[in-house]
């Protein structure tokens, strides 16, 4: 008797996994199921995996921002700190990125001195300059 509680047992457990299972995923082909959950990079867009050749026309790191976030439901707002980087020259060690992922682009382009934040709510990133980023060159 308990033989066949245990049996028993176990074959609702499967069958209850099986269900779960079923409503994760989608069977699109014969052999092939799809996971109906989104993606990590569409729940957060800067993450996705970007790679990026600025043209000549992309001289400022302003420009170079905006072409990153061009797509990516995210918009540059400048903010009183971050004015001066707009128009920063892009230097040409990184005018071609990747595969990298967006936010990582982003504080790339931007520099060390800068910290990007990010409005969730908005979709609207800015960066601060980061505290300490003032340093001064010894000379020998």
């Amino acid at each position: 008797m308990r033989k066949k509680i245990l049996v028993i047992a176990l074959l609702a457990g499967s069958m209850v996994s099986t269900i779960a299972h079923a409503e994760e995923s989608v069977k699109t082909d014969r052999y092939t199921l799809v996971s109906i959950e989104p993606k990590g990079d569409q729940k957060e867009p800067l993450t996705t995996v970007v790679s990026m050749s600025f043209g000549a026309d992309i001289r400022t790191v302003g420009e170079a921002v905006t072409e990153l976030l061009n797509g990516s439901g995210y918009r540059w707002q400048l903010h009183e700190d971050d004015a001066s980087l707009n128009s920063m020259p892009l230097p040409s060690v990184i005018r071609s990125l990747g595969p990298i992922r967006l936010n990582e682009a982003l504080t790339t382009v931007a520099g060390q001195a800068w910290l990007l934040q990010v409005d969730e709510l908005h979709r609207i990133v800015w960066f601060e300059v980061r505290k300490n980023s003032i340093s001064t060159l010894n000379k020998y």
